[in-house]
């Protein structure tokens, strides 16, 4: 009857969207945006034969309504009908006290009480009058329900002004619950124009708590999901290093497949920064895509000095089998992240890379030709040994081969080694491998041979025999061997599956000289149980270690017979030596002992609520614990969160951890209250006696609102550390404001949820979105 009633609905989408375009959370949506922005397009509106937009599904049967009411009179031109009308089509219903048609105008007339519905949502007045044939007319003080979002709202005046266009007066809107009115976002004039998906506010205003918080004479804002130039929420936030500190993000929708972002940002300890970010997304002639992002601050007040950052990442299809990328990434000095960035994954950065190459691929043939460089950043209390560039770098990969049981498989090098400006020499190498392998449900066997052959030129100085270009030739040889069996298990009055594997892996390699070979990138291997299962005890190329070892370990696990699903998984492995250990890296001390130390690992989710894991090396000649790592969680419930960690190493062998390593780590989300929420999490290291990471905060709930207050301290570098205080208000179904700590909380207390995820609440709008339907 009327036409697309979920337009009539647009008082409610566009104050979701009308803050000052994209929300918070506008800049991680973009990015999704971009990349679906290269789907098909919809078709347009469909139409009848005069050219006319019709509904969707019109036809016969979207075209039938039913009309009942108390009381129904009319001619061949026009139908009245009052006394509890109900008027139904495919898609909407409308209630009056009164209605009429005209046929010959295509007019309709509501009074009294006048309501549409379609789905979870609704709008309703004192009258409506529209005509269908111009889609002009008016609803007389609407007020609207969000089913979805829970949104309620009203305004004096719904003004229909022609195809997909409306105007409305004096409207506001909210997501509180009746009779709340804690805040509310209004404007004296919106004009609507679904087709264009754009909406332009006249006098826009948010209050909170009785108080004005944003206000602008004049703002437009998309309709849709569709990306929209504009500014984004400010980013406010307080820190030790930084002080009070202001980022107001624009955002340039430039093209469906490219876009812009630009940042200033005020500190007061600091001074101004200006940050650039563009992002682009080609498909023709093959598919390209990138990003860059520079930002510079010039004169910082506690330096004295210019701050700058670029990065730039670059990947681009060449041919089907030819690619191409490249990669930038550089600061203006040691201390860049440690002074002016937040989070730890930032701050604990040690080296950028800038490399460059090309890869291409035929069948099971892979290889890739790159230059790479490295920016070291130093910590003057614990200096690195910055990495190796290579100046250049072929790598192939050759995929496994499968006949008759066999697979082949491999790999070869060449790169050039620099550091500092100067030439390091150069290394070459291949690794083909050879495997056979038999598998069955219950058993499986796999023998493997391969040879590591390197050689290395122009080195400054001499092997021990003077050769400037010495090579060696390593054999590998290994057998894996496995049995797997189940049983029926019943234990906390649960029924499990539990599995016994046990696993024997042999290893041959012999001894080959390679004392006075370099090292370019070569280290001891963790001691894990992935570990215990590889051929080499060293990750890199420079040296393969002799081996005549014997690996035996065992595995449990306890399964759901239902899902199958994992519920504990128990570990038990150790190697045995039976020859000595002669290839080291320099510095390393051989071992002394016939076998390792022992690995005992558990990890698993015992219940739904409770999860645990656990590593324990243990040296049996000594006596003495090497590691212990243990944890648990405990998350009886959506928000309900206690977490803590215990790790200890003994021998670290690091600047900044000498001796050893003792660490607890301990975090927890808990509901005080229904409303407020403590949030916490500490990381502290016993040897340094120093706080590594501590946070806490809270979150106060109140139904359609949420505020969030975090404070959060991080050790930079050995001796420095930076305090930074997060507020944020986030108003439920419209935007966040201040400084999120959302990704913060997700990486700092395992389980996170915040208070007003739909997985923890389920709300209503306060008014019944059924009234006497």
């Amino acid at each position: 009857m009327l036409p697309r009633p979920r337009s009539c609905l647009a008082l409610a989408a566009l104050f979701a969207a009308s803050v000052c375009a994209p929300s918070a959370d506008a800049q991680g949506d973009t990015s999704l945006r971009l990349l679906m922005s290269r789907e098909l397009a919809p078709p347009g509106p469909p139409t009848d034969a005069a050219g006319r937009r019709v509904a969707p599904g019109a036809g016969a049967e979207a075209a039938t309504v039913f009309l009942r009411a108390d009381r129904l009179e009319g001619t061949s031109s026009r139908v009245e009908a009052s006394g509890r009308v109900e008027l139904r089509t495919r898609r909407e219903t409308v209630l009056a006290d009164w209605l009429a048609y005209d046929l010959a105008t295509e007019e309709v007339h509501g009074k009294g009480n006048v309501t549409l519905r379609q789905g979870n949502d609704w709008v309703t007045g004192s009258e409506l009058r529209f005509r269908r044939d111009a889609e002009t007319g008016f609803f007389e003080d609407p007020r609207f329900s969000v089913g979805e979002s829970g949104a309620r709202g009203d305004a004096d005046r719904l003004t229909f002004v022609g195809p997909d266009r409306y105007d409305i007066f004096k409207a506001r809107m909210t997501t509180c619950v009746a009779p709340r009115e804690d805040w509310f976002l209004s404007g004296e004039t919106i004009e609507i124009d679904t087709e264009k998906k754009i909406g332009v506010a006249h006098y826009a205003r948010l209050d909170f708590m009785g108080l004005p918080l944003l206000y602008s004479p004049w703002v437009e804002f998309p309709l849709s999901d569709e990306r929209k130039s504009g500014f984004l929420t400010p980013i406010i936030g307080q820190s030790g290093t930084r002080g009070f500190d202001v980022a107001v993000p624009y955002y340039f929708n430039l093209a469906p497949n490219y876009d812009a972002t630009l940042t200033p940002r005020i500190m007061t300890k600091r001074g101004f920064q200006l940050g650039g970010q563009f992002r682009y997304l080609f498909d023709e002639p093959q598919p390209i895509q990138g990003e860059a992002y520079a930002e510079v601050l010039p004169g910082d007040s506690q330096t004295d000095s210019t701050r700058w950052l670029y990065s730039w990442r670059h990947n681009q299809q060449l041919t089907p089998w030819l690619a191409g990328y490249f990669s930038l990434n550089r600061v203006s000095d040691d201390d860049y992240f440690a002074d002016l960035a937040e989070r730890v994954a930032v701050t604990s950065q040690s080296s950028l890379v800038q490399e460059g190459g090309l890869s291409a691929t035929w069948g099971p043939l892979a290889v890739l030709a790159r230059v790479q460089r490295f920016q070291t950043l130093q910590d003057e209390n614990a200096p690195i040994l910055p990495p190796y560039d290579r100046l250049p770098q072929v790598l192939a990969t050759l995929s496994p081969i499968h006949w008759q049981g066999f697979s082949l498989a491999g790999i070869g090098e060449y790169a050039r080694f620099r550091r500092d400006g100067v030439d390091d020499g150069s290394r070459a190498f291949v690794y083909p491998q050879l495997e056979w392998r038999r598998q069955t449900p219950g058993a499986f066997f796999a023998a493997r041979a391969s040879v590591h052959a390197r050689q290395y030129g122009d080195l400054p100085q001499p092997a021990a025999d003077g050769d400037a270009s010495p090579s060696v030739v390593v054999p590998i040889g290994s057998l894996d061997a496995g049995l797997v069996f189940e049983r029926e298990f019943r234990a906390f009055g649960t029924d499990f599956i539990q599995t016994l594997e046990p696993r024997a892996f042999y290893v041959y390699a012999p001894f080959r000289e390679q004392s006075s070979l370099p090292v370019y990138d070569t280290a001891l291997d963790d001691f894990s149980f992935d570990q215990l299962f590889a051929e080499n005890r060293y990750v890199g190329n420079d040296r393969i270690g002799d081996a005549n070892e014997l690996t035996l370990a065992v595995t449990s696990r306890l399964l759901d017979p239902r899902t199958g699903a994992e519920r504990l998984r128990v570990l038990l492995g150790q190697r045995l030596y039976f020859d000595g250990q002669e290839v080291t890296l320099p510095g390393e001390v051989p071992r002394s002992g016939s076998s390792s130390d022992i690995l005992v690992g558990a990890e698993g989710r015992l219940t739904d609520a409770w999860l645990v894991y656990g590593l324990v090396q243990q040296n049996l000649d000594t006596g003495t614990t090497e590691r212990l790592n243990v944890g648990a969680r405990w998350n009886p419930e959506p928000g309900k969160v206690l977490a803590g960690t215990w790790r200890y190493t003994r021998q670290v062998g690091s600047v900044v951890y000498p001796n050893e390593l003792k660490q607890f780590d301990i975090a927890a989300q808990w509901p005080l209250t229904p409303q407020w929420t403590f949030l916490g999490r500490w990381n502290y290291s016993l040897v340094q006696s120093k706080t590594l990471e501590a946070l806490a905060g809270i979150e106060y709930n109140a139904d359609c609102w949420v505020l969030r207050a975090v404070v959060h301290r991080l050790t930079t570098t050995s001796d420095q550390g930076t305090t930074a205080v997060y507020v944020q208000l986030e108003l439920t179904g419209l935007a966040r404001l201040g400084t999120n700590p959302l990704d913060l909380l997700r990486r700092s207390v395992p389980g996170f949820l915040r208070s007003n995820d739909p997985a923890r609440q389920s709300r209503g709008t306060g008014i019944d979105p059924y009234p006497e339907f």
